[in-house]
């Protein structure tokens, strides 16, 4: 993977590509922005005569024309609607068996095989544990079908983008918000699960659906709403009789239209099914943790500005609502201070997620980008090292043949093809010498024989004289 020196946070909306390159200060602490873009399309990808592929791929051309990405890691987020997130509490539990009890869960859970998902886990902060024995331990299950996952990568793998972090949406922002948005959390060691701190209520409105995600910055619970800005625009279209475009573009300026209480008037039925969203998913998020204190709410998205919608939410949910203005520990005043990246701070939370996640700065750091193209890039990398390597084997191997070479070469029998003859010439003359030599030791005792044989008989004479 790339060296953590930068970071891009990409995150594909509905109505516009959003981009953040971060890399870390010197203290480790503090997210310095290096560039941004904010690219929005032509028309909404839900539009109905969009072609949301093409606009995408636009965007990224675009993108990579304005930016260079290819010398930082890369986080990009998928919808949370598109993904399933679980948060299970563990009974009291040696920790080394956690994974085991957790694939357990997974398999109950999801309600797909384990083969057909991109899933990962993460213990929450918060939990304790006593002699290896995990307890008050809650545990974040993330999933999301391969098919879609694919799908959402598609963009960045066609435009030659490689990804280091696939990760939901809900995460991104609830990082966001806990290191950039929320104060005075308390440290995990600090932490009291009878006695947590106040939670907020994070409003993060998009296109299509709003990510309601609250947390007191150690617990996450998220849900998806159906309900987006879009449904405005398709609101006004239906009462008013408006092409998308121009409901769009009256949405958006309500409060210089013609008529300002018709408009409002013409929404009215889609603000008061968001707020019943709310107000029903808190309610029963509250009945599922009763020590939660929920005490204002956070307001993200572009579409959180549209006129009369946050004071309507502050009303009826009884709860002040927070539209966030700035990061804390985002710095960089070439990228925070300008004009564009203010008018559009409200859109940059999850690519601001996305860069602590990259640089290790996350609460949550569950990943899902397929394993297999992790490995497949991994080797990739290594081939020039394994190449490299081959070679300076190769040449040792034929350093070495040319050294043993040298030496067989300077023995080898045909120098000494003269010496060998020569040796041979006398071998063979020896052989006939001796051959000869033998032949006269035979005939030698053959005549010493027969001399015996005749000084024998001279002896016998002798003795018979005597006798």
């Amino acid at each position: 993977m790339a060296s953590v020196g930068a970071v891009w946070g990409i995150d594909i909306g509905q109505c516009a590509l959003k981009a953040l390159r971060c890399r870390l200060s010197d203290d480790g602490e503090t997210l310095i922005a290096e560039a941004f873009d904010y690219i929005e399309y032509p028309k909404i990808l839900t539009e109905p005569d969009a072609n949301p592929e093409q606009l995408v791929r636009d965007a990224m051309k675009q993108f990579l024309a304005n930016n260079a990405v290819r010398d930082a890691k890369v986080a990009i987020s998928v919808p949370g609607q598109s993904g399933l997130a679980r948060f299970i509490k563990l009974p009291p539990v040696e920790a080394k068996k956690i994974p085991d009890i957790v694939k357990y869960e997974a398999k109950q859970q999801i309600p797909f095989s384990l083969d057909d998902v991109i899933w990962d886990y993460q213990p929450l902060l918060g939990g304790l544990q006593d002699e290896g024995v995990a307890l008050e331990t809650e545990v974040g299950l993330f999933a999301m079908k391969r098919d879609q996952v694919f799908r959402a990568l598609r963009p960045f793998r066609d435009a030659g983008i490689e990804l280091d972090v696939v990760q939901l949406t809900p995460i991104a922002i609830y990082n966001a918000v806990g290191y950039g948005v929320l104060e005075n959390v308390p440290r995990p060691e600090d932490y009291d699960p009878e006695n947590p701190p106040k939670s907020v209520a994070v409003i993060s409105m998009g296109t299509d659906t709003t990510d309601l995600v609250v947390t007191n910055g150690f617990r996450i619970w998220q849900r998806s709403i159906p309900i987006g800005g879009s449904h405005f625009t398709k609101q006004l279209t239906k009462e008013m009789k408006l092409t998308f475009a121009k409901a769009e573009h009256l949405k958006r300026n309500a409060r210089q239209a013609e008529d300002p209480k018709a408009v409002f008037q013409a929404m009215r039925p889609v603000f008061n099914d968001f707020v019943q969203e709310l107000q029903r998913s808190l309610g029963y998020f509250r009945s599922i943790d009763r020590r939660a204190q929920i005490t204002q709410a956070v307001a993200l998205g572009n579409a959180m500005l549209l006129p009369g919608l946050q004071p309507y939410i502050e009303k009826n949910l009884e709860l002040p609502v927070q539209r966030v203005s700035e990061y804390r520990r985002l710095e960089g005043s070439s990228v925070v201070s300008t004009p564009k990246f203010q008018d559009n701070v409200l859109s940059f939370a999850v690519a601001y997620g996305l860069c602590l996640q990259g640089l290790s700065r996350s609460r949550l750091k569950t990943n899902l980008i397929p394993r297999e193209l992790v490995t497949a890039r991994l080797i990739r990398r290594k081939k020039p090292w394994a190449l490299l390597a081959m070679t300076v084997f190769f040449v040792g191997l034929c350093f070495n043949y040319l050294f043993q070479w040298s030496r067989w070469r300077d023995a080898h029998e045909d120098n000494f093809a003269a010496e060998k003859n020569t040796v041979q010439a006398v071998s063979s003359e020896s052989s006939t010498l001796k051959a000869k030599d033998d032949e006269l030791i035979a005939e030698f005792e053959k005549l010493k024989k027969r001399g015996n044989e005749v000084v024998g008989g001279a002896d016998a004479r002798f003795l018979m004289l005597e006798l």
